[in-house]
């Protein structure tokens, strides 16, 4: 891991080097060429990609009969494990829900209105990613989405029977075995096969979030996610072996991963790098360990408590876990963090898979103004306006003032006209 050193440092460091720009304009054009290219034939091109990029010649949409097969090929002790996450994700989400409200004289007030149909997109990769099914769904259900679909790429025509009990289990309505620009683009525009969606949500890989930011507009989009990235603040006080494993379990999601530490000592920094080492030889993704350690890991060695928030708050991470007793008592002036883990026994790991919140979180800096995946962005808050003769009389002066002032005279007359109504001129 690179160390650095003090305040000034962390923040040239973090402004220069930490979130370098590398925008392909390659990308751009591959992904616009596939986006044109389904838009133009539709589920012919759908077929041909999907071939092309996953060797899969399945049909689109799972039947009823293949979900129901695959709940028969899970385990019962994998049934109980996902039913507790999709319960305590439950639990969370309604209790952060949103209500339509009016105010006592009936003027004024809010509708609060889910969406349609949505698109929850699992990535395909080395193992299924049944936790961001359920990350996805739960909070779609409980928001009141009508239908909710699911995809996912099935590289080899093979799909797993894990992801697709646990997106039945969290409330999907619809599984699709699509995946990458393809799949983004059918669902956004629709086709024969494929129903149109009002917003899509869930991480991807470098082409996913390219098409989502290409095809934001036509179809809304929960944001755009870069590699994901754990900061994890400690101190000498903290045992060494718990933060090396909390940063593994950050580094083997891939070589992009971004693996922070920032602690007030040196030579903790060495112990948590000897046990990081130590830890890594035996599992079965070190090789992607080390590259994601040596490519991106990074300890910011800083003693003053203030100017280790205020760096915590300039990098903005998708993950904070305070381990330092000290920092975890002011956790409260942590401001930008997409989500907060404090303490010893609120392992990040936990937010992956079974504690409550979505696991979908904002990355790259963009918890400065972005939050997890949550209820709220699956609604649409529709204003309420409805006056009485008596708040009209009351507001025409105000109205025909401000829009003389924009030189717009057809407003300041549609308001006259509503007083003369209303007085009987």
């Amino acid at each position: 891991m690179k160390k650095i050193f003090g305040k000034i440092e962390s923040v040239k460091y973090i402004e220069n080097d930490l979130r370098s720009s590398n925008k392909s304009e390659d990308l751009e054009v591959h992904c616009n060429k596939i986006i044109n290219e389904v838009k133009k034939n539709k589920d012919q091109a759908l077929s041909l990609f999907n071939q092309e990029f996953d060797n899969s010649q399945r049909e689109f949409e799972l039947t009823n009969d293949e979900i129901e097969e695959a709940f028969s090929e899970v385990s019962s002790s994998f049934l109980e494990s996902v039913k507790k996450s999709i319960s305590r994700s439950e639990d969370f989400h309604l209790n952060s829900k949103p209500r339509s409200w009016m105010n006592d004289s009936g003027s004024l007030g809010e509708t609060i209105i889910p969406f349609d149909r949505v698109l929850c997109y699992v990535p395909g990769g080395t193992a299924p990613l049944v936790s961001t099914a359920i990350m996805t769904v739960v909070p779609a259900k409980i928001a009141g989405v009508k239908e909710i679909c699911v995809t996912t790429p099935t590289p080899n025509n093979e799909v797993s029977s894990e992801l697709i009990v646990a997106a039945k289990l969290a409330g999907a309505n619809r599984i699709f075995c699509l995946g990458g620009v393809h799949a983004l683009t059918a669902f956004s525009v629709g086709t024969d096969k494929i129903p149109k969606v009002d917003f899509i949500c869930g991480p991807g890989n470098k082409y996913v979030t390219q098409a989502k930011k290409i095809l934001y507009g036509s179809v809304g989009i929960d944001g755009l996610y870069g590699p994901t990235e754990t900061l994890i603040i400690a101190d000498s006080k903290s045992d060494p072996n718990l933060v090396a494993s909390d940063l593994i379990a950050q580094a083997e999601h891939d070589v992009e991963a971004t693996p922070i530490l920032i602690t007030d000592k040196e030579i903790f920094a060495d112990q948590v790098e000897d046990q990081i080492k130590k830890q890594s030889k035996i599992l079965e993704r070190s090789n992607i360990i080390n590259e994601s350690f040596s490519r991106k890991g990074v300890v910011f060695i800083i003693e003053d408590v203030d100017e280790t928030l205020q760096v915590c708050n300039l990098i903005s991470a998708e993950h904070v876990s305070v381990i330092s007793r000290e920092i975890k008592s002011r956790y409260s002036e942590i401001k930008n963090a997409g989500g907060l883990f404090l303490g010893d026994e609120s392992a990040e790991v936990f937010g992956d898979y079974i504690a409550g919140p979505s696991h979908v979180m904002p990355t790259g800096g963009s918890a400065r103004f972005s939050s997890a995946l949550n209820v709220r962005q699956f609604l649409k808050y529709q204003p309420l306006i409805n006056l009485s003769t008596d708040e009209v009389i009351n507001l025409v002066d105000d109205v025909v003032e401000l829009a003389q002032i924009e030189r717009l005279q057809g407003h300041a007359e549609s308001a006259k006209n509503r007083r003369k109504k209303a007085i009987g001129e």
